[in-house]
């Protein structure tokens, strides 16, 4: 008797803890698939390597998530700029978000603000949180000292789709989505976009992107979560509209020619 009611306090331990107030700050990093082929006959095979590689860094990067029980921020960690800029490499900050992006959602007002850079302009999109039709499995996995159980959705998404063979084209695609939770946390927070889980998203991939916890610091007191104001107000919508303005202007300057690329490229105009 005795061990069993220890057992239950072990038990008991965390969910008093965190029916008190509580905030955490979690570290993620991003990892995401470069697609792009350039033309052997216009550049050695160092240059193709460097240029890649610099491409790769444009859209690989490390975010902090900040939460209460309601609020959250998912904000990108910023660094020294190296100075090894040029050529596309605007063009891979617009596909991998502005630098210094930003993410809140409120949960209780299900209302959500994206602050982001888009060609040297900021701006701050406004919208509604829509929850996912998120399919709950039994697999787990360990992510650090947090065991995660898997669920998975499927997202529409915008595409275009560029290539230096024919014209562009705009598709619709359905993207599958992979997101690891742990109940351990129990808040319905995640990275970036994605949230409405039994306890706090450590891992969601798509087909392209992967972005994985490594650190989580949690405190017994409410974190006072800032709420980005900074930026020309705007809808999805119109965001959308000028991204794809600005790409078929971009399409038209280099007159139908990769700019040293060859092959396609797939650009997402929603997330």
């Amino acid at each position: 008797m005795k061990k069993l009611l220890q057992s239950l306090l072990i038990l008991l331990i965390p969910a008093f803890s965190f029916a008190q107030e509580f905030s955490g700050t979690a570290t993620y990093s991003s990892l995401t698939k470069l697609d792009i082929e350039f033309d052997s006959t216009r550049f050695t095979p160092d240059q193709i390597r460097n240029m890649k590689q610099m491409m790769q860094e444009q859209l690989n990067k490390e975010y902090t998530l900040k939460f209460n029980r309601t609020e959250s921020l998912f904000e990108e960690v910023e660094v020294l700029e190296t100075g090894q800029g040029g050529r596309g490499m605007g063009f891979m900050t617009m596909m991998a978000g502005g630098a210094g992006s930003k993410v809140y959602k409120n949960l209780a007002e299900k209302y959500q603000a994206e602050q982001t850079e888009f060609f040297g302009k900021i701006f701050l999109i406004g919208d509604s949180l829509t929850l996912e039709n998120w399919k709950l499995g039994k697999e787990t996995k360990q992510i650090g000292s947090y065991t995660c159980y898997k669920a998975t959705t499927t997202r529409q998404v915008i595409t275009r789709k560029m290539s230096t063979e024919k014209e562009s084209e705009v598709d619709t695609i359905d993207v599958e989505i992979t997101a690891w939770y742990s109940p351990q946390i129990p808040m319905g927070h995640g990275p970036d976009i994605y949230w409405g889980l039994p306890g706090l998203i450590l891992e969601v991939s798509t087909d392209k992107t992967t972005i994985l916890c490594t650190k989580i610091e949690l405190k017994q007191e409410k974190m006072a979560i800032e709420k980005p104001t900074k930026g020309e107000p705007v809808t999805r919508d119109q965001y959308t509209e000028m991204m794809e303005a600005k790409l078929v202007e971009m399409e038209k300057m280099r007159g139908g020619q990769g700019g040293g690329g060859r092959g396609s490229m797939e650009i997402r105009l929603t997330r």
